[in-house]
């Protein structure tokens, strides 16, 4: 394996892990946003 492969692969497992960090909050919170940031519960 190559510097430029793990290089891709570490860049490709980050973004893999805020696409579930994503989708667990959105989860967590039981709806999506509403556009209401002040009553919101830190959807973002």
């Amino acid at each position: 394996m190559t510097l430029g492969e793990i290089i891709v692969l570490l860049v490709l497992a980050g973004v893999a892990g805020l696409a579930v960090r994503s989708l667990w909050k959105s989860h967590r919170s039981g709806r999506g946003c509403n556009g209401d940031c002040g009553n919101c519960c830190g959807c973002h």
